[in-house]
């Protein structure tokens, strides 16, 4: 994550804490090279996202605000109700992924789980659930994003320069 942050800075990347928190995307494969797109946590700037963009998606949920979380990111709807933002699919942030690694998350919680990982999974999976219902949307997203880039050779403001991430993902050994 690192070496692709340093190459470019529209990489999702911390110096401290991924340690410990994973990298949560979805898997695509564009030219023959395979590509995460972020789930990236709701965050206060999201509220004024439209639930559905040409380069990403809002993952939410319709609830009673009562059932909020003092963190929770939301904005009320007119019926009384909130859209509970859950997190982001940012399409124009996906990077190249090189093969061993990444791993498969395990999403089913286990009697071993801390109350916070269960929490963890609950939320996982309810973001696994949209994602799936929007799969097909997702990866045409990807896709024109990925291809007018590469057709154009112009990197949109706040998009990764895939071209760019892909030689460096080639180039990158385990040290």
């Amino acid at each position: 994550m690192k070496a692709l942050h340093d190459a470019c800075s529209e990489v999702y990347y911390k110096p401290a804490g991924y340690e410990t928190k994973p990298y949560l995307g979805i898997l695509v494969e564009k030219e023959g090279v395979e590509y995460a797109i972020p789930l990236s946590s709701a965050k206060e700037k999201h509220k004024a996202w439209r639930n559905v963009a040409i380069d990403r998606f809002l993952i939410f949920e319709n609830c009673d605000k009562q059932k909020l979380g003092t963190r929770a990111v939301y904005v009320e709807n007119p019926d009384g109700s909130v859209k509970h933002i859950l997190a982001v699919i940012d399409v124009k942030k996906m990077i190249p992924v090189k093969q061993g690694l990444y791993s498969k998350v395990n999403l089913n919680p286990s009697e071993t789980d801390s109350p916070a990982d269960k929490k963890y999974k609950v939320l996982l999976n309810i973001e696994y659930s949209f994602c799936l219902k929007i799969i097909d949307s997702l990866i045409q997203k990807a896709t024109r994003i990925y291809e007018k880039q590469i057709r154009t050779g112009k990197i949109p403001r706040f998009c990764c320069d895939f071209k760019l991430l892909e030689k460096i993902c080639d180039e990158y050994t385990l040290a």
